[in-house]
This record gives C-alpha cells, structure tokens and sequence, in this order.
C-alpha cells in the first residue's frame, strides 16, 4: 500500500466516497459511532496480531488467528464494542477496496489471501485506523435538556 503523494490524495478521495454513505458509521445498535472509537479498536486488533504474531501465513482460517479474530477478540475485552467492531470491517473494506482498486474487497478473503503477510495486515489496520480518525464522526454533542414547563 505504498503510493506516491499525488495517488495519495487520490486513493484518500476513494476512501473517502467509499465511507460517505448514510450508514457507514452507525453499528448495529443503531448507534452512531466515532472515528476515534473505531480507530482505537482497530490499533488494539492490530497490536495483538502483533503481540501474538498472527501472520497470516502461518495460520488457517480455521485457527482463529486471524483479523477477523483479532477485531472480535478486542471487542471481547472490552477495548471495543460490537458497533466499533462493524464499523472498523467497513473502514478495512473501504480502505482496502480504494487500494486494490477492485469493486469490492471482503477483508476476510484478503486477510486469508495465501501471500498476505502480517506486515501488510498491520499496514491496513493503521491506515484504517487513520482514516477513521480523519473521516468518522466526532464525538456527539448534545443540546441542553429542557426541564417539563420551561421554555426555550
């Protein structure tokens, strides 16, 4: 995924199409969910992949050591949600669609793909996690309560 400065900013307003739709950054709660959330549980996925050195290489789907593990596992302890866990799947797709220049990349099959290293896997999971905090919501605001008889 190395480019150039000038394919980056195209490859950023790729990713950016790709994550602009209505849906994109609510989860399955129907909560909306932040950029920076998503990102923070993209780089705890990433750092036990690392940790625990998950290359994809080395390892079958069926050993459950793999990204899609790796975002499930995170969310099991508790350093993200099931929101945050759809929506950072989204972001690796959009990333990863925006970079292959395929139609549609499912971050499962690429993950298992038999030359997909760790590195390239790690490498995907920081840019996504970037573009996350870049393009994703920020935190929510709320207006103030009005008290029942009070008037705005």
């Amino acid at each position: 995924m190395t480019t150039d400065t000038a394919s980056s900013s195209t490859l950023l307003e790729k990713i950016a199409h790709h994550l602009a739709g209505p849906g994109i950054w609510y989860g399955p709660s129907g909560e909306k969910v932040t950029g920076e959330a998503v990102a923070a549980h993209l780089q705890a996925a990433a750092a036990l992949m690392e940790r625990e050195g998950w290359d994809p290489q080395l390892y079958t789907r069926e050993s459950r050591r793999s990204l899609y593990y790796a975002l499930d596992s995170t969310r099991d302890d508790g350093q993200g949600d099931e929101d945050t866990e759809r929506v950072a799947e989204r972001v690796v797709e959009a990333v990863l669609t925006a970079a292959t220049g395929a139609p549609y990349v499912r971050y499962e099959a690429w993950n298992h793909h038999a030359t997909r290293t760790l590195a390239e896997v790690l490498q995907v999971c920081q840019a996504a996690a970037s573009v996350a905090r870049h393009y994703g919501p920020g935190p929510a605001t709320t207006s103030p309560q009005i008290e029942p008889g009070q008037n705005r």
